[in-house]
């Protein structure tokens, strides 16, 4: 199998666990080699709202990452931040031309939350004219309405946006679905297709005495008074009732307001909470405390005002629905919390009140679709996001909004809804427990210390520099399989290994020098797993009857490429070839040309240079040899570097076996990390030539010649 069809196929463990299937490897193999702008442009070809993913997902890749089963897992929406920031902070950031109109068929888009915005986004860049309706003033959804400026500050939502409407797509606001448009009125003014993205947007309620007092609201209301600065600060005890994120979003933001404590009151226990753990360990930063295992009975108050908190204690049963174990009362462990304010936070649900009723839902008010194209009971209209799913995650609503986008676009055009489409990509990593890897520490992403967040809604992490990110997306593993991160920037090519089954002596040296475990040799038969090799091209060089060749690096090419360096040696003293590793190096490829004179040959992976490539180049008359490799701990392709260094060591020793000085052959590290400039490389190189003299081999080669 081809690498290039391999990658869409299948995905590593963090792509894999990706609702949105974004190419995580991918772009952090760019940041990696500081290309942001690069990365970003992979990141967009997934999802609308990089900046906005890099800030508030909970990143269920991460949690999938190999990696954390030797260290710690690599920070991925740190590092999507980073690539999304990059291009606002140098000043960068490009205003995207509108995608010309190639359909005519027009399409309504009900919501502008990430599910809204993530479908329209695809079908403005298919060609199809989109509208969103939005019944607030402003779009977003709940990213704007709900989610807390420390988290994620307006201005980013904004830009995100406008990036959008730039592209083409219309948004309009203060438009509410049931009172200005309906179904029925979209389809009769020309839509041919609507999405129905609207979200759960609607608090549940508890269902208790005392719920309508003063000073009890419900945490949607609450966050949306915040945000839009109508509610500025409180006052005495507040109290949070529930354990998702919305609620640790609740308490957060009322600890921001200048109360005297903020207590989250949950039903379960710490290990059975909803809310995503890091926002927890945030919170209990911040000086927010819990009560566990407690449930409220009413609300008591005086005169309208709401004075304490009723609790029971609980105790967990047996697995509920959801797989937590349920709470039970205690009787008799009644217990009070005074407060001044309470804050519900025990769930959320959509408004479907102004759906038709041939759009059928489900006693708990989501919207029933077809799970596999998002298609309702009424022809041309679909609906996805938390609107279908209940409350759920912003990059599972985005997924959402994806996959809608698909199926509107083959309605339209007529084809298959269902074609391929329950086909599932397969998980693949050369990783295994029994391999042995150097642990890399996690970077700390940089935050405001609690007291800098006290009275402010600043944004809470900061994100890493350049420098930083680029160190963390080093320690990635690159566990998959080639990630065709670069059909954008020609940082390597994909290669794929062939064998010569007449020549193969079945000595199993490929498969001994294989980190991947790619190579395998079964009953006198070599075997390449296609899925698991990088086309690094290592095992081509160990091959001692050479039986593997590479389809793009071929030896020819290689060999071509140092015959070039005739011409620039006529006139140009010393004279000598540099191997230079092309994921390390790409970055400075115009600093390469710069020095052409010493003709650079770029290879996939030093690993790939074959002492017969040197050799030949001393043959043709080279004073010298410089290989530009990665340090061992920084190759991308495992044990590349490790392996061409101790070749070069053999190398030298046949140099010294024909009389020629070992001084000729050298093998430099540089990446990244201490930027070692090529043009100092190579001019230190070039100097030691200058003093060691002419290659005695000239005389053989001009008289052969």
């Amino acid at each position: 199998m081809h690498i290039d069809k391999v990658a869409g196929q299948f995905y590593p463990p963090c792509r894999k666990a990706c609702p949105a299937e974004i190419n995580i490897q991918a772009y952090i193999a760019l940041i990696s080699k500081g290309k942001f702008k690069e990365a970003l442009e992979v990141i967009r070809k997934y999802i609308p709202l990089p900046a906005v993913c890099g800030r508030v997902c909970f990143s269920p890749c991460e949690e999938a990452c190999t990696r954390k089963d030797t260290d710690e897992p690599l920070s991925v929406r740190a590092l999507k931040r980073l690539a999304a920031d990059y291009e606002l902070k140098t000043g960068k950031n490009e205003k995207p031309k509108p995608v010309p109109r190639k359909y005519d068929e027009k399409i309504a888009i009900i919501g502008s939350g990430p599910a809204g915005l993530a479908a329209a986004y695809e079908l403005v860049r298919i060609g199809y004219p989109v509208t969103v309706f939005e019944k607030a003033s402003r779009p977003g959804g709940m990213l704007r309405e709900c989610i807390p400026a420390y988290r994620l500050p307006k201005e980013i939502l904004d830009i995100e946006i406008q990036y959008l409407t730039d592209l083409g797509l219309e948004i309009r606001t203060n438009v509410t679905l049931g009172r200005h448009i309906s179904i029925d009125s979209l389809l009769n003014e020309g839509y041919e297709a609507i999405f129905i993205a609207i979200g759960a947007q609607k608090c549940l309620d508890l269902d208790v005495e005392g719920e309508n007092l003063e000073g009890v609201f419900h945490s949607l209301g609450f966050l949306r008074a915040v945000n839009t600065g109508e509610l500025i600060g409180l006052r005495g005890k507040v109290a949070v009732i529930g354990g998702g994120n919305v609620a640790i979003d609740a308490a957060r933001t009322a600890k921001r307001l200048g109360p005297s404590e903020v207590t989250v009151i949950y039903r379960r226990s710490e290990e059975e909470m909803p809310a995503h753990y890091r926002e927890v360990e945030e919170a209990k930063l911040e000086g927010v405390t819990f009560v566990f295992l407690a449930s409220p009975k009413r609300f008591i108050g005086e005169n309208g005002k709401v004075l304490s908190v009723e609790c029971i204690r609980m105790s967990l049963g047996p697995p509920d629905e959801t797989g937590r174990r349920r709470p039970i009362p205690i009787e008799g462990s009644e217990f009070t919390v005074p407060v001044d304010t309470v804050i519900l936070a025990i769930g959320e649900t959509s408004d479907i009140s102004f759906l038709p009723r041939n759009v059928e839902v489900t006693q708990g008010n989501t919207i029933i679709v077809d799970p596999v194209t998002l298609e309702t009971k009424v022809l041309g209209v679909f609906a996805g996001g938390d609107a279908v799913t209940g409350p759920a995650s912003l990059i599972g609503a985005i997924a959402a909004g994806k996959k809608a986008a698909l199926s509107i676009d083959r309605y339209l055009r007529g084809f298959d809804l269902k074609a391929g489409r329950e086909e599932k990509i397969s998980e693949t990593t050369w990783v295994t427990s029994e391999k042995p890897l150097e642990k890399k520490p996690r970077q700390p992403v940089p935050c405001l210390t609690p007291p800098q967040r006290f009275g402010n809604f600043q944004e809470v992490e900061l994100g890493f520099d350049p420098g930083t990110g680029i160190k963390e997306a080093q320690r990635c593993l690159f566990c998959g399989p080639c990630a065709q991160c670069l059909e954008i920037e020609d940082l390597c090519e994909p290669d794929d290994v062939l064998i010569d089954e007449d020549e193969c002596i079945t000595c199993a040296n490929c498969e001994k020098i294989c980190q991947y475990e790619a190579i395998k040799v079964e009953k006198s038969v070599v075997k390449v797993d296609s899925v698991l090799c990088k086309g690094c091209g290592t095992c081509a060089v160990e091959c001692p009857a050479m039986a593997i060749s590479m389809r793009n690096f071929t030896n020819e090419k290689i060999l071509s490429s140092i015959r070039e360096a005739q011409e620039t040696w006529k006139s140009n003293e010393p004279r000598f070839l540099a191997f230079v590793c092309n994921w390390a190096h790409n970055r400075d490829t115009d600093q390469l040309k710069e020095h052409r004179k010493s003709n650079l040959v770029q290879v996939k992976c030093t690993g790939r240079v074959d002492p017969l490539h040197i050799l030949q180049a001393f043959w043709m008359g080279a004073d010298g040899v410089l290989v530009i490799s990665c340090p061992n701990s920084d190759c991308h392709y495992a044990l590349g570097a490790s392996v061409a260094e101790k070749r070069m060591d053999e190398t030298k020793k046949w140099l010294k076996a024909i009389g020629m000085e070992p001084e000729r052959l050298r093998i430099e590290k540089t990446s990244l990390k201490d930027r070692r400039f090529l043009d100092e490389i190579i001019m230190d190189f070039a100097s030691d030539l200058k003093r060691i003299g002419v290659n005695p081999l000239r005389k053989t080669v001009s008289s052969y010649c």
